[in-house]
Formats: C-alpha cells, sequence, structure tokens
C-alpha cells in the first residue's frame, strides 16, 4: 500500500514536472522565439512541433510510459509540423498564414486523429486498428483533457481570489510570484500535467462512461428533427432551400452531429452498444437519414462554388460535405446489409479515420494547395467572362491568399484595356485597404474617394512637414468622414486642425489630436491613432477635472496655428496650449 502511494506521489511529481517544462516550452515560444527565429517557415515548424508535441506527449503520457509516450510524440509532432511548415512556405507573412487558418485545422485535424492510433500501436502487444481499444482511447483523451483543464481554471481563480485576499493585508507574494515572466506558464503547466497524471489515476471512477450514455439520448432527439425537416422537403421549392444564405455548414455540423451520435450508439463493441430495441432503431433511421443530409450538404456547397468560384473555405467544405456524404452512404448499407451491422460501422469509422488523417496532411502539402487551386479557378472565371470585377476574389487573393494568389493578382495586372478599367480600379483599392469590410465598402460607394480627398485638403496639420494624405484617411467609416466634412465646412477659419506628435512615453509611435469646429463657436477635441499607417479614430477627449467632454474656443485653435503649443510630459506627454494640458488618452 505504501508503495503504491510513494508510486503515485513520484508519478504526479515526475506529471508536474513535465508540464512545468511544457509550460516554460510554450513561455519560450511565445515570448522569445519569435525574436531569435527571424524566417516565418522556420518559426512555424518550431512552433507547432513544441505546441503538438506538448498536447501529444500530455495526452499519451498515463496510458503509455514517459519514454514511450515522448517517442509517440516524437512520431506524431516532427511530421506534422514539416508538413504545416511546407504549407507555411506559399506565404510571404506569417500573419497571413495564420489568419487563413485551414492549415492550422488540417495540422489539429492530425493530431488529434493520430493520437489514439500511436497510443494504441505503442502498448505492449498493441493493434492499432483494434477500434475497442481506438474508440476507448479516444474519448479518455476528452474526458482527461476536459476534467485537466477545468482543473487549471479552478486552480488559477483560486489563487487570483488568494492573492485579492493577503493584499488586503498588504502580503503580495503571489502577486509578486506571478510577475515572474515565464512563471505564469509553469505554474499553468505543472496544474496540468498533474491534474492529467490524477485524472489517469482515477481512470475506473472518471471514465467516458457517463458522457457516452448521456449522448445516447439525444439519438431520438435529432432523429425527431431530422425526419420532421427530411419530410417537409416535399412540400417546399427545392430551390428556395438555397435562395438566400448558404445553409451548407448548418448541413454539415447537423451530418456531423448525426454521425458522432451513431458512433456513441455502436460503441466499441456489441457488448456495449446500444441494447433496448427502441434506440436500436433509432440509431439505424438516423444512419439513414444521414445520405440526405449530407448529400444537400455537398448540394448547397455546389452551389455556392458554381455561383462565386473556389475559395479555400470552399474546398474545405467540398472536402467535408464528401466525407460526410460517404459516412452517409456507408452507414446506410450498413444498416441496410443487416446481420451485423454494427460491426459494419465500426470498421468505416476506423477506414474513414485513416482517410481523414491522410486528407489532413495533403492539405498541408501541394497534393491540395487550396490557395493555388481557388486563384486559377478564380482568374480563369474573370477571362472567361463568367464573373465580373466586382464579384471577384480580389482582396482574398492579395491579402489571404499567400504567394499563389499575389501572382493570380500580378497576372490580372497584366491585363490592358478599357474593358479591363473595373478590375485595375478594384486591384489597386485591394492594394491600400487592409481589411475586407473597408475594400468593400469602397468598392460600393464610389464618391467616398472624392470625399476623402476633399477632406485631407481641408485638414491643416501641424507641425509645418507633417501630413495627412487621402490614402491615411482611407478606413474612416462613412458616418465619421461625413461629420468631419461638415464641421471643416462649418468653420473656414481656423477650420480643422490636427496636431500630430509621439505622445506615448513608452513607445515612439505617432498619435494625434484633432480640434474640429463644433456648435456655439466651440471646438471639440478627438483622439487620433495610428495602425499601420491609418488613421484610427480615438473618442472626443475630456477634461481631466470635471470629467465633461473637453471645449475649446476659437482663440485656442488659432494659438496652435500660430504655434503657441508644446508637447511635453506631466506624467504622460500631453499638448498643452498654455496652461491647459491636453492627453489623448484622456
Amino acid at each position: 500500500m505504501a508503495a503504491a502511494t510513494s508510486n503515485g506521489l513520484s508519478g504526479r511529481a515526475i506529471m508536474a514536472g513535465v508540464g512545468a517544462l511544457v509550460g516554460i516550452a510554450m513561455w519560450f515560444l511565445f515570448e522569445v522565439a519569435g525574436e531569435v527565429v527571424s524566417n516565418p517557415q522556420a518559426f512555424v515548424i518550431l512552433a507547432s512541433f513544441v505546441a503538438g508535441g506538448a498536447a501529444v506527449l500530455l495526452a499519451m503520457a498515463g496510458p503509455l510510459s514517459l519514454g514511450r509516450a515522448a517517442f509517440g510524440a516524437m512520431l506524431l509532432a516532427a511530421p506534422s509540423a514539416l508538413a504545416l511548415g511546407w504549407a507555411s512556405s506559399g506565404f510571404e507573412e506569417l500573419e497571413t498564414f495564420i489568419r487563413n487558418g485551414l492549415a492550422l485545422v488540417a495540422w489539429g485535424v492530425i493530431l488529434f486523429v493520430g493520437t489514439p492510433f500511436l497510443i494504441v500501436a505503442l502498448r505492449k502487444d498493441g493493434d492499432w486498428r483494434s477500434y475497442p481499444e481506438l474508440f476507448d482511447c479516444s474519448w479518455r483523451i476528452v474526458v482527461r483533457y476536459a476534467a485537466a483543464w477545468l482543473f487549471v481554471g479552478l486552480f488559477w481563480g483560486i489563487l487570483l481570489l488568494s492573492n485579492a485576499l493577503l493584499e488586503i493585508v498588504d502580503i503580495t507574494v503571489i502577486d509578486d510570484l506571478i510577475d515572474i515572466e515565464p512563471m505564469p506558464h509553469i505554474l499553468t503547466g505543472a496544474m496540468l500535467g498533474l491534474a492529467i497524471r490524477v485524472v489517469h489515476e482515477m481512470r475506473d471512477y472518471l471514465s467516458p462512461f457517463m458522457l457516452l450514455r448521456l449522448l445516447r439520448l439525444l439519438v431520438p432527439v435529432v432523429l425527431v428533427v431530422v425526419g420532421i425537416f427530411v419530410a417537409a422537403l416535399p412540400f417546399r421549392p427545392f430551390d428556395g432551400l438555397f435562395g438566400q444564405l448558404s445553409p451548407a455548414a448548418t448541413l454539415l455540423v447537423v451530418a456531423l452531429g448525426a454521425v458522432s451520435l451513431v458512433s456513441v450508439a455502436v460503441d466499441k463493441d456489441e457488448d456495449h452498444a446500444v441494447k433496448l430495441g427502441f434506440m436500436r432503431l433509432a440509431t439505424e433511421g438516423l444512419a439513414l437519414l444521414l445520405p440526405i443530409i449530407a448529400g444537400l450538404a455537398a448540394y448547397a456547397v455546389w452551389l455556392r462554388v458554381a455561383q462565386y468560384g473556389w475559395t479555400p473555405e470552399r474546398i474545405a467544405a467540398a472536402l467535408a460535405s464528401g466525407m460526410v456524404t460517404l459516412y452517409g452512404l456507408l452507414y446506410a448499407v450498413s444498416v441496410l446489409w443487416r446481420g451485423a451491422w454494427m460491426q459494419h460501422v465500426r470498421v468505416v469509422n476506423l477506414a474513414m479515420a485513416l482517410l481523414v488523417l491522410l486528407l489532413g496532411f495533403a492539405w498541408l502539402t501541394p497534393l491540395i494547395n487550396a490557395e493555388r487551386i481557388s486563384t486559377r479557378n478564380q482568374v480563369a472565371r474573370y477571362l472567361d467572362g463568367k464573373v465580373s470585377a466586382a464579384e471577384l476574389a480580389v482582396w482574398e487573393m492579395q491579402h489571404s491568399w499567400g504567394r499563389a494568389g499575389v501572382a493570380g493578382i500580378a497576372e490580372l495586372k497584366a491585363l490592358e484595356g478599357e474593358d479591363h478599367a473595373d478590375l485595375h480600379r478594384a486591384i489597386e483599392l485591394s492594394e491600400t485597404s487592409e481589411y475586407r469590410h473597408v475594400f468593400e465598402r469602397r468598392t460600393t460607394d464610389t464618391g467616398r474617394d472624392a470625399r476623402i480627398e476633399r477632406l485631407a485638403g481641408l485638414l491643416t496639420v501641424l507641425p509645418e512637414g507633417r501630413e495627412i494624405t487621402p490614402q491615411m484617411l482611407a478606413e474612416l467609416p462613412n458616418h465619421r468622414l461625413e461629420d468631419w466634412l461638415m464641421a471643416c465646412d462649418r468653420e473656414p477659419e481656423p477650420g480643422c486642425v490636427v496636431v500630430l506628435g509621439d505622445f506615448s512615453t513608452r513607445t515612439p509611435q505617432t498619435g494625434g489630436i484633432a480640434f474640429l469646429p463644433g456648435r456655439s463657436d466651440r471646438y471639440d477635441a478627438v483622439a487620433l491613432r495610428f495602425v499601420q499607417g491609418q488613421v484610427m479614430l480615438g473618442s472626443y477627449l475630456r477634461d481631466a477635472e470635471t470629467g465633461m467632454a473637453l471645449r475649446l474656443t476659437r482663440e485656442d485653435v488659432a494659438r496652435v496655428l500660430e504655434g503657441s503649443y508644446r508637447i511635453a510630459p506631466s506624467s504622460r506627454k500631453s499638448l498643452w496650449i498654455g496652461d491647459m494640458e491636453i492627453n489623448p488618452d484622456n
């Protein structure tokens, strides 16, 4: 008994240490590695190897010895990291690659699906094709991670509450500890590792059994809802189903939910599968309806592609709909085959899991280069006259589809003639619009550029030599653009005045204060921010003493125009007009 207790304590200490090392690795990854590793592709490989390896290691530790778990984590994390790095090579900037997101989803799918296979394969006398072991292992990973992260959340809640309590009596030991740079990561990792170990020790008490039994209760509910939907189809014009927003996402989620519920109902073997005749019939009915839902999802995706062409998101949706359609057809065949139909479903699940794993790797390699496929399709559709410049995915090619998209833009820019004038204008707008919503607004509002140029001409910018160009105002909201134009027209002298300067005492970043004519001969003061060279409006400034909106007179603004102001610090740098202090952060 004492030996078992000692082994349990040592095992917990080891896992807490492993978790702490994982925490240090995560701290290094997020806080240090970006400055050390300058090559974006190398950073992606390093980051995905460390993060993926840590996640797989913690999932494997317990079912496997620590040494086998580390070996298994290496086997899965290394090729998936290299594949993700390969995918990132199609992008100039790391931020664009991360924002694209689909490659990260594929990478996560590889880790999630591959981990149970490796755990079972690395066990003594393990058979990686053993469906009962794979099923049990997969759900135990889900339960272990869910319980462990819940414990980590509770730990931090108690720690912060304890800190607040001790601060009442001026004891700041916890706050001082947390302020040490890597300590939050170390504590999180240590508690996660400890919790995963304890949950594994208590696996006989905290098993997926209860969760699976609860999920089974949803089978009849989903069957009824899907049955009503299918029964209503003949009474609704088929084209009307897809006339507004594409329901593909909803249908895909429902289909994936149905696949999951059927799999839960058949469980890992006949001894654990649903027994009641009613539940078996409900499971069969849901499996038979699945091809209809999956087929509709595939049709909805096809309609969007036919109308707008391929994009990476639609390629991913097409693959997902194809997978659930295959699931549905194989499930239906299994049920209609009768006999040991549940065993056939288990065989289907095993084969489909391997197919998902292969597709995940294919997505990260040139086998499925979604950005290249999408770019070629969009360019070809425009050249064939199937879409106009307004319908072409110009902004996406410029900002989201990496090198392939930029190459497509270059091909389109090479087109000459008046027939392509709208295309060249769209490309020019995409190059100067960081955000998609700004690009859409600028392309639909043809008079906006003229109003922006007019506003830029009405602004008096200080000090001399500084300027605000029309390009810097490109992302102003329409309502604020109209307000500024109205204000600047209202009072020609001294008009709208902007003072630019480095108002931050910590970083040399440009900020500003705009003085806009208001009503009753008063001026409002508005803080300006600059994000990537674009003017971003802050709030209307308030008087530091009264808290009321700051109001200046025409004489105050005239003094600014004369140069009677200075930018000087109080607790932070402010604009001083005589004895009046104005700070953009107020």
